[in-house]
């Protein structure tokens, strides 16, 4: 824990465990039957009731489904995705792989752009799950890159049973970190550089070993501590397809304890001492063990919810609840939402910014909410809310050296005087370790993360929307962006600054050294898409 203890909490290293299954059998895998040139068609992705309840106050729904909405090749195994690799290969096709579809549409396939392309989703044997070894302090796991690390809600084959969280909480053990939603894929979280929000851990603190069929159809089994273990962690799925993560994790189990309040601008860790001229911000993102805030910047609202946790020596459970998981409640605010945008956009005027304060206020609780529970229902603090259907919620997040944090809060309390930019919504702010993936925005440094956030189901262009912070943004120095979330546009000018290859080569020293070994791990691209293509410069 590096010495870190969170002030909400006990602090203490007492953890409680499970049931410790040594011989837990592969998460529904199923034999491998399909040709080569075939693969299993996969069914419509099922629904739960979250979808019903967004038709119910959405009537148009999304006008850009998801790629998760699609139908994509279920691949059962290794020797499946190898045969894929070589009817790709004679075809001149673009494989990509699609997990729970967490990340924006480009970033996992582009068909509109890349009309080749073979979408597929991992299942059976490559979303197992056994235990391979075990010591005093660690268990040691390996795990079909496909499996869910918690409930993916829109597919009906997701269980918190086969999940990757509950079946190692069943072994007595716990990963450190989380992201705030744990939908995804083991693969998908790695390879796009996810993290959850703090520097005493990182998701890549456990990974021992990555095993993915690449370009040529070979298996490679990337062990940590070597060059291609650091260029494939993070790689967008351009190295290949992640076939199994070997997780080297602590055990015992462990709960966290925490408190999450809501307070005045004045009143939070971004009011400015004025015998510092600075914020508190970045020493409690390097002190908590586990923090984020939302801040929400409207003149009328002015407030932050600030939650933070660590590590905890008591087993009295109280559960978090998240106000959105209720779906009245969740309802009427994505109403509220979608409602105050429409007059921000067509009326804006003092009423109008009145009336959003007014809503904001009334859905961030003032009172202090504590929480005590098992290290996988807390962490991802937002997965009782209904973020991926009726609260889909879009952003770009934006990663700084730690050093930046003041001078980022100082550029972001400039924009938010437009209270277009302060718009309707939260932004986000939390902190990352330092990664030894060549291409994580945390490479070689702790950062801290801003992720100003978009209502999908609410009229406009995302984008035009994040021109503000990008404009304002990307000339701070060491900024550099989550590669599944919204990116500026490839050669896009924004201020004075040039998003291009001459800007990503600065902002990641090792990056020339990656596209090196990608062509030689990928030399027909057979994983590149025309957005990535675009984005690296990638020749044919």
């Amino acid at each position: 824990m590096g010495g870190i203890k969170s002030k909400f909490s006990g602090g203490g290293g007492r953890r409680h465990g499970g049931e410790d299954n040594a011989e837990a059998t592969p998460a529904e895998a199923t034999p491998a039957e399909a040709t080569p040139a075939e693969a299993t068609p996969a069914e419509a992705i099922p629904t739960d009731g979250r979808l019903k309840l967004q038709q119910f106050f959405f009537k148009s729904g999304r006008e850009e489904p998801r790629l998760a909405a699609t139908t994509p090749h279920l691949v059962n195994s290794e020797e499946e995705v190898i045969a894929l690799v070589n009817v790709a290969r004679e075809r001149m096709q673009v494989i990509r792989v699609i997990g729970s579809g967490h990340s924006i549409n480009e970033a996992v396939g582009d068909t509109g752009e890349t009309s080749n392309e073979v979408l597929i989703r991992l299942a059976g044997e490559l979303r197992s799950f056994r235990q391979v070894s075990s010591s005093e302090c660690t268990k040691t796991f390996k795990i079909g890159g496909g499996c869910y690390l918690g409930l993916n809600p829109l597919d009906e084959t997701s269980t918190w049973d086969n999940s990757v969280n509950v079946q190692l909480n069943n072994h007595d053990c716990a990963i450190p970190i989380l992201g705030g939603i744990t939908h995804q894929s083991l693969g998908g979280f790695i390879m796009t550089g996810s993290a959850g929000g703090s520097v005493a851990h990182g998701f890549e603190d456990v990974i021992k070993e990555i095993h993915f069929v690449n370009g040529l159809g070979e298996k490679v089994i990337a062990v940590r501590g070597t060059e291609i273990f650091n260029a494939v962690g993070v790689s967008m799925g351009m190295f290949g397809v992640i076939t199994y993560v070997v997780l080297e994790v602590p055990t015992p189990s462990f709960n966290v304890k925490g408190t999450e309040i809501t307070v005045s601008v004045s009143d939070s860790v971004i009011a400015v001492d004025p015998n510092t001229n600075k914020s508190n911000l970045q020493e409690t993102l390097e002190t908590q063990e586990y923090y984020r805030m939302l801040w929400y910047p409207q003149e009328y609202a002015q407030r932050v919810t600030e939650w933070a946790g660590g590590w905890s020596d008591s087993n009295d459970i109280v559960p978090y609840v998240d106000i959105l998981s209720a779906p009245v409640v969740a309802g009427a605010a994505a109403m509220s939402l979608r409602w105050s945008h429409w007059l921000l956009t067509n009326h804006p005027c003092e009423a109008t910014y009145k009336l959003i304060g007014a809503e904001l206020r009334l859905f961030t609780k003032e009172t202090p909410q504590e929480f005590n529970d098992v290290w996988y229902k807390v962490l991802p603090m937002d997965n009782g809310a209904p973020v991926d259907t009726i609260f889909d919620t879009s952003f770009t997040e934006l990663w700084f050296p730690m050093d930046k944090t003041d001078d980022v809060l100082d550029i972001l309390r400039s924009i938010y005087e437009d209270q277009q930019v302060a718009g309707n919504y939260a932004v986000e702010i939390y902190a990352g370790k330092s990664s030894p993936f060549w291409l994580s925005p945390a490479y070689d440094r702790d950062v801290m993360r801003v992720d100003p956030f978009w209502f999908v189901h609410q009229a406009g262009d995302p984008r035009q929307y994040f021109d503000y912070f990008w404009n304002a943004l990307l000339g701070v120095e060491g900024i550099r962006a989550h590669w599944g979330k919204y990116l500026p546009a490839a050669d896009g000018m924004y201020g004075d600054t040039r998003y291009d290859l001459a800007f990503l080569k600065k902002s990641y020293p090792m990056l020339d050294k990656w596209l090196e070994m990608r062509n030689a791990a990928d030399p027909d691209q057979i994983f590149v898409t025309e957005y990535w293509r675009k984005m690296f410069h990638i020749e044919k």
